[in-house]
């Protein structure tokens, strides 16, 4: 009895685990399209596809979802993360290898843009604070890291430089999803890692540093962004324009 028990459950489990991903998927889309205010339950399991009792045996409320694409928006940047410095010949290289393979996530994966947005616009809610400690806990080490190796000051407080980091990048993916819905990130995170790291690192490790950035950020023309930044103004004043004569 235990066995065939255990065998018809294997299956179903898998189906419920197999639910449950396709619902956060649907939450993440969701988000992302309508941002996190805007989405009701109803969006939600209709992008999802799945019966009202289905989605209710997984979640009874928006704030639950989110909390799963939170919880799986962590686990992909955490993934991303130990892939990233894995290959990392420095602190510093950590840092740099961090930035890129975060920012094209934000690009490229829904279920992440979508934690990004749903954090940014709950603030103060208990359910941000996580995502930003998280990043704080990853953060701080490698700066001490980049310490030890006398690439970064040591008279800074590693928790206030990774406090800066975190800041840094939060705003700069917010204006550039704002201006070019984050086509030009990476460009613009690394043109603010080259103002940034010019006060931090020590002189000795200056023009080391400085490669290491165009190394990092060498495929990546970072022209662009004024460019991008012009285009989108353009576009808005004409947008403007357009919206006064009517």
């Amino acid at each position: 009895m235990n066995a065939l028990a255990r065998s018809a459950g294997g299956p179903q489990q898998q189906r419920s685990i197999q639910t449950r991903s396709r619902l956060v998927l649907a939450a993440a889309t969701t988000f992302v399209e309508y941002g996190f205010a805007s989405s009701t339950l109803s969006r939600i399991r209709a992008n999802s596809g799945v019966t009202n009792g289905a989605f209710y045996h997984h979640f009874a409320t928006r704030e639950a979802v989110a909390e799963a694409v939170l919880g799986e928006y962590a686990a992909r940047a955490s993934n991303a993360v130990a892939e990233a410095t894995r290959s990392a010949a420095s602190g510093i290289d950590a840092l740099l290898k961090v930035s890129v393979a975060f920012a094209k996530l934000l690009q490229s994966d829904v279920v992440v843009l979508a934690g990004v947005i749903v954090t940014s616009e709950i603030g103060s809610s208990f359910l941000s604070h996580g995502s930003y400690l998280d990043w704080l806990a990853r953060i701080r080490p490698v700066i001490r890291i980049c310490q030890r190796e006398g690439s970064i000051r040591g008279d800074f407080s590693a928790d206030h430089v990774s406090s800066l980091f975190v800041s840094s990048f939060t705003g700069t993916q917010l204006l550039s999803g704002a201006l070019t819905d984050r086509q030009d990130l990476v460009e613009r995170i690394g043109v603010h890692w080259r103002m940034i790291l010019l006060g931090l690192t020590t002189p000795e490790s200056a023009e080391r540093v400085e490669k290491l950035v165009d190394s990092a950020f060498g495929d990546y023309q970072t022209t662009r962004v004024s460019e991008m930044t012009d285009d989108a103004l353009s576009t808005s004043r004409t947008e403007e324009a357009q919206h006064a004569l009517r």
